[in-house]
């Protein structure tokens, strides 16, 4: 018994001994990492948006479709649907979880500067009671950036729909 305990001991420290071993790092050649959905991400991320919007974004451009439990690589395309508080995006993903296409929609967001100073420059008095930012995002396409916006004033509604991208170009001259 002695021995059997005395045996085990001394395998037990000598397979320390060899997992404390350092292996050397492999370098690979010719092998270029990048993240897969950056030019969505460049693409569709507007840095004037809310932080929530923004986050969604980037949590659908850095989704993993592999960790799936259903993929297996087998299926032209995987749709995967992103979900908070305030808004939601439907990515479809190609079987190597490049994003092909996605939907987003948010509600009632703080929209940017540049789109409320339009708003009130060319709607004196108006102000915004709700708002919807939808985002399409094709691969092969331009992006497009809307807001559908209702404003209120003196108990009258009007609905607007902005260009986002637009918008933008005007603040700009």
């Amino acid at each position: 018994m002695k021995k059997t305990v005395l045996s085990l001991m001394l395998l037990s420290i000598v397979s320390a001994g060899f997992a404390q071993e350092e292996k050397e790092a492999i370098e690979l050649k010719g092998v270029t990492v990048s993240p897969l959905n950056l030019e969505y991400e460049n693409t569709v991320v507007d840095k004037n948006m809310p932080p929530s919007v923004q986050n969604l974004e980037r949590k659908a451009a850095r989704f993993d479709i592999t960790e799936l439990d259903i993929y297996n690589g087998q299926f032209e395309a995987y749709e995967v649907f992103f979900e908070q508080n305030n808004g939601s995006i439907i990515a479809t993903y190609d079987s190597e979880g490049k994003i092909l296409q996605s939907y987003e929609r948010f509600k009632d967001i703080t929209l940017p500067v540049a789109v409320r100073e339009h708003i009130y420059k060319s709607h004196p008095g108006w102000k915004i009671h709700k708002d919807i930012y939808i985002v399409s995002y094709y691969d092969d396409r331009d992006v497009s950036k809307v807001a559908k916006v209702q404003l209120v004033k003196d108990g009258l509604k009007k609905n607007l729909k902005l260009d986002v991208n637009e918008v933008y170009q005007l603040a700009q001259n």
